[in-house]
């Protein structure tokens, strides 16, 4: 295990050099000009291939102390045709109120995307998308939340577009590679309808299934609205069906 965990952190330093150039020459590598149009939701990733950085939040409606706040960034960098190379960047996990419990760095990811095919456009009237991707995550080692660790992941991302109306789905599965941190598939998917020039309406229902350590299974049913204005993305969405009181999401985006 500990070997593997040394190659793991020598593939990570790798990509990391690798995706930092990419980030300070942003204009080197355009976003493929055939965009099928479809407009990626909260928990569920666009397959298609183009230079987009992300930053969400979340944090649970319960009033109460010590419910959680969550803080994540994510980059998609066009490697030329149809690669794309996925940088998870560490999320920030804590508590409310602040310093109330520990604020922590959560895994950082790094995962390679290939869109394997390809149709349409913004301007067709039907456009779809579909990529594999697959990667790993290194976690800091922390105290405070033990499931937390690195992983490895695989999954197929498709996306269609038909007139106003699309739909998009992340499916794959997560392994854990220190013991502690579960193996579980996840399927994930959005409907979405294109409202006015600028706004959209989304649904999205995501599944996961853990398989070890125990086996456990949950979902949640996430409404959003979405505006995006040119390059900008700003979308908001409310997990009703998460207890006690439900989780609000907020994700901007910019796509170069």
């Amino acid at each position: 295990m500990d070997r593997l965990s040394a190659r793991l952190k020598g593939f990570f330093l790798l990509l990391t050099v690798y995706g930092l150039t990419q980030f300070f020459l942003p204009s080197v590598l355009s976003a493929q000009e055939n965009d099928p149009g479809i407009l990626r939701a909260l928990e569920t990733d666009s397959p298609q291939i183009e230079n987009t950085y992300y930053l969400e939040g979340s944090s649970n409606n319960d009033t109460s102390a010590h419910h959680w706040l969550y803080l994540y960034g994510e980059a998609l960098f066009a490697l030329g045709g149809d690669w794309g190379l996925e940088v998870d960047f560490p999320n920030l996990d804590t508590q409310y109120p602040l310093r109330g419990a520990p604020l922590i760095l959560a895994p950082i990811g790094l995962n390679l995307r290939y869109e394997f095919y390809h149709f349409g456009s913004w301007s067709s009237e039907t456009a779809g998308a579909f990529s594999i991707e697959g990667g790993g995550a290194y976690g800091f080692p922390n105290s405070g939340f033990p499931w937390i660790g690195s992983s490895w992941s695989a999954e197929i991302l498709a996306g269609y577009r038909m007139g106003k109306f699309y739909g998009e789905g992340n499916y794959g599965y997560e392994g854990g590679i220190d013991a502690h941190v579960p193996s579980q598939w996840q399927a994930n998917t959005a409907l979405g309808y294109h409202l006015s020039r600028d706004w959209y309406v989304q649904v999205e229902a995501d599944l996961t299934a853990v398989t070890a350590p125990a086996s456990n299974s949950s979902w949640s049913f996430i409404p959003q609205i979405a505006f995006q204005p040119g390059e900008w993305l700003f979308e908001l969405g409310e997990a009703l069906n998460e207890s006690p009181a439900g989780v609000t999401e907020l994700m901007v985006a910019r796509t170069f």
